[in-house]
């Protein structure tokens, strides 16, 4: 290569490297900037105001355990250095960061729960920056757990490409009639290894019935020749609820089910009743099943209270609602199936709550709560290889009716 070559080669580069630097320079020159963060107290509430360089969409909730008041704005610089925080503010500590490449994150960690009276931008004034006013007050528990998930702001995921739900893994093939892989089914027998889940009064466990449960629903779904089918857990380990998620959606699942055991202090109550998720319970009685099913971690001293931040999000937003109506479909088709095989089925069968266990955010997921251990005839029929049968031959029926379903709708 001759010099003169050289020469124009490392021109053309120094040109290309200034011009990618000035578009650089140019992008963050425009960026948000967070400029400063006040507290102001008042007689009602507590007023937090972030000065900004321009007005933008950002998205406020709260979070609990510990209590939590968090921030999303689209990517910024931080320029307001270490903000003061009066004691009145209840804030602790602030910290800031990067949720995703085009979305930022402002955690205020709290002393006490809040609960969010109103959260807008104000545009710049004369002297006044652009300015987004969170206020916001002390809330007694009660008021806080209701409030927890409403989410303040006009930020919308949709337009943060970057930010959307993580696809599923690449080797997933989503069900339709031209894929060459048969559909892949998880499932997920609830509980095991130090969690025994519920126990009969005659120690009968949980954990010991759904496992037989799923292996005789994988016998019986490989048995047709329509589907895959993987077990979240094989033998009697112990596995975390985040873990079986992360399971289903490694292994690109089609349909996650998770088996379990319900008790109730009532021992007449008794059979068979389908979950699926959702912000808020369909009643009290539900609640408390998600609560306890949500503590099973605890068994091995994980706290799952400590929410995980980014399902939480992701939770709040309209990105789920396809997978969620996909998984309410799937249940009622299985309460129908199960109802039409003469099992015993629990009054309003198709139930719901924020269980963890079903947070996938791109599967359909279910709970099916097969019956009460604390029931001495639902307990005689969970124990019997016979049940066992016909309850899966009825669980089988119900995802052949789904997937009967999703081939109409792609033909049509």
């Amino acid at each position: 290569m001759t010099n003169k070559n050289q020469s124009n080669r490392f021109a053309t580069y120094l040109i290309t490297l200034l011009c990618l630097l000035s578009i650089f320079m140019g992008v963050n020159a425009h960026a948000l900037e967070v400029k400063d963060v006040r507290f102001g107290e008042y007689p009602n509430k507590v007023r937090m105001v972030l000065d900004l360089n321009e007005t933008t969409d950002f998205r406020a909730f709260i979070l609990s355990s510990p209590p939590r008041l968090v921030i999303d704005l689209p990517e910024f610089l931080w320029k307001a250095g270490s903000p003061q925080k009066p004691k009145s503010s209840m804030v602790t500590d602030i910290r800031q960061g990067k949720l995703t490449p085009q979305i930022s994150r402002i955690v205020f960690d709290l002393n006490q729960p809040i609960s969010i009276n109103s959260a807008f931008l104000l545009p710049k004034q004369g002297d006044k920056e652009n300015r987004l006013v969170i206020d916001y007050s002390a809330a007694a528990l009660k008021k806080f757990n209701n409030n927890k998930d409403n989410i303040h702001g006009t930020l919308k995921i949709s337009e943060y490409k970057k930010f959307n739900v993580p696809a599923p893994p690449k080797n997933t093939t989503r069900p339709n009639n031209k894929s060459k892989k048969k559909p892949l089914i998880i499932i997920d027998p609830g509980h095991g290894g130090a969690d025994p889940g519920t126990v009969s009064r005659n120690k009968i466990y949980e954990k010991d019935i759904v496992l037989s449960l799923a292996k005789e629903m994988k016998k019986q779904l490989i048995a047709s020749g329509k589907y895959r089918v993987l077990l979240t857990r094989e033998t009697d380990i112990f596995i975390r609820l985040k873990n079986r998620v992360k399971f289903a959606r490694k292994h690109g699942g089609d349909l996650f089910i998770s088996l379990h055991v319900n008790s109730n202090h009532k021992r007449h109550v008794r059979g068979t009743s389908i979950y699926t998720l959702s912000k808020k319970a369909s009643d009290a009685q539900t609640a408390r099943l998600a609560e306890k099913e949500n503590q099973s971690d605890m068994i091995a001293g994980i706290d799952f209270h400590v929410e995980d931040e980014q399902v939480a999000f992701i939770l709040g937003d309209f990105l789920m609602n396809d997978t969620m109506n996909q998984s309410k479909f799937l249940a009622n088709t299985l309460v129908s199936k199960i109802k039409e095989h003469g099992i015993y089925i629990l009054q309003n069968t198709h139930r719901y709550a924020g269980f963890a266990v079903l947070k996938a955010p791109d599967i359909p997921s279910v709970l099916v709560e097969t019956g009460f251990i604390s029931n001495k005839n639902d307990l005689r029929l969970l124990k019997s290889s016979k049940h066992k049968r016909r309850m899966a031959k009825s669980i089988i029926a119900g995802i052949d009716a789904y997937f009967n379903n999703v081939y109409k709708n792609e033909q049509n």
